[in-house]
């Protein structure tokens, strides 16, 4: 799964904002949609909660936060569904060695010289949220936001183009669940797999990143996508050497 670049100023921007600030008021279990149809947001999504969050006032805490973008008018069509088991999506994800590994350096680039200034014209009818805004911790974005972490620590041994990531703790793959791919490196995926395991899936590692991760304010994925994130650590660069 290759991540594109949003900008916060557009319709999709603003979309994928509200599914992430809905997700703030429900747990790392939950999934949450939301399609902008214009006059209204369709929400829609799957949590173990019980309790039933009143989007409403959801919406008008969301609206006077980001008065920028004028919602007076935005009504909603809660169409989320509680107390269920929401269902597991394992995906691959892929990192490139930027500034930001989420990103290739040709969707930076096209970023920053096609939106110098802040747009704000909504030139789509409608606007889907998509992943990982809008998914709980354990519905796939801890692993997105590890793997991050992992591959910043690797780019500087691979000297990999980009690195494909599979992980599912649903699914065991060659007795363990994690699935390693380097693209134009001289060093074997095998060999980086090893590493991974190795290095980065000790409890007390696994540990500090559920601390710095879970206190993490999602909505800043979008507010500010290059900003230094509480992962960006490297506390494992003495741990990876080639033998």
């Amino acid at each position: 799964m290759i991540m594109r670049y949003i900008d916060i100023n557009s319709k999709r921007g603003l979309t994928n904002l509200f599914a992430d600030y809905i997700l703030k008021h429900f747990d790392s279990d939950t999934i949450i949609e939301v399609v902008d149809c214009g006059a209204f947001y369709i929400v829609m999504g799957e949590t173990p909660k019980v309790d039933i969050v009143d989007l409403v006032k959801v919406k008008e805490t969301f609206i006077l936060e980001n008065k920028k973008f004028q919602l007076e008018n935005i009504n909603i069509i809660d169409l989320i569904k509680y107390n269920v088991e929401v269902k597991h999506d394992p995906k691959w994800f892929e990192y490139y060695p930027t500034e930001r590994p989420i990103y290739s350096e040709v969707q930076l680039e096209y970023f920053k010289e096609e939106f110098p200034q802040p747009q704000y014209e909504y030139k789509r009818l409608s606007s889907f949220s998509e992943f990982p805004h809008g998914y709980g911790l354990n519905r796939g974005r801890f692993n997105y936001y590890f793997f991050e972490y992992v591959t910043r620590h690797l780019f500087n041994i691979t000297n990999a183009d980009s690195i494909e990531i599979y992980y599912n703790d649903k699914e065991f793959i060659d007795d363990l669940k994690l699935r390693v791919v380097l693209n134009n490196s001289h060093l074997s995926s095998k060999l980086i797999w090893n590493m991974i395991l190795d290095v980065f899936f000790d409890e007390s590692n696994l540990q500090t990143l559920e601390k710095l991760i879970s206190d993490y304010d999602v909505t800043k994925d979008l507010t500010e996508p290059l900003s230094e994130k509480p992962w960006h650590i490297k506390n494992k660069i003495e741990d990876i050497f080639i033998i």
